[in-house]
């Protein structure tokens, strides 16, 4: 068996790709241990010895070399793609210093608890859309990031729907937003009372301008 450093250089050498992220699979492959038993000797091993850390069944982060909480959040649960207030935040549309990583996802979200899950103190917050509306992101350094249109419709729908946000709409810059991309969008929201809301908030942004 290799030694516990050894295990441990494997890790701190593919950190910057996986963004120090692992799944069962990636450490079979990692650590070369196809045989599950010698596999989950080598990670028990390295959760004692803190070299890694379990964030659920199947998934772990590299507690010694660190690891990027946003890939954590995205692969926590799958998939899912960050968007609403910590996209704002990362396109420069609001300056409130959203600290949460928020994501949108497809999955449907049958607890609570589900929803919010908390790892070192970093909180991440998911929120669920129909098939139709799981769009308009990109990648960008290994994590799934909504096109700043659809961080303030997403915002925006989830408002309407009633959740709740540190944010008001009045504290994003709508003037780094596209128009026409902002309103092909809104149409495949497929709600016309949404669409109503999203138009007005739009108007006024340049009202105010």
């Amino acid at each position: 068996m290799l030694s516990i450093a050894r295990l441990a250089a494997r890790l701190r050498m593919l950190n910057s790709a996986s963004g120090g992220v692992y799944s069962t699979a990636d450490l079979a492959v990692i650590l070369d241990r196809p045989h599950p038993a010698r596999l989950t000797e080598s990670i028990r091993t390295l959760l004692r010895e803190g070299v890694l850390a379990r964030v659920r069944r199947g998934l772990y982060v590299d507690h010694l070399t660190g690891y990027r909480p946003e890939v954590v959040g995205q692969r926590w649960i799958a998939p899912s793609y960050l968007s609403t207030e910590a996209a704002l935040d990362r396109h420069g549309l609001c300056d409130t210093g959203v600290s949460a990583y928020t994501y949108v996802t497809g999955r449907l979200l049958l607890r609570r608890e589900t929803a919010r899950k908390v790892l070192d103190r970093r909180t991440f917050i998911y929120r669920h859309v129909a098939a139709h509306l799981f769009f308009g992101y990109r990648s960008e350094a290994g994590v799934l990031l909504a096109e700043p249109e659809k961080a303030v419709l997403d915002f925006l729908y989830f408002l309407y729907k009633g959740q709740h946000s540190v944010l008001s709409p009045g504290d994003i810059d709508y003037s780094r937003l596209d128009e026409r991309r902002f309103k092909q969008y809104l149409r495949r929201f497929r709600q016309a009372g949404f669409a109503n809301h999203a138009h007005n908030w739009f108007g006024k942004q340049g009202a105010r301008g």
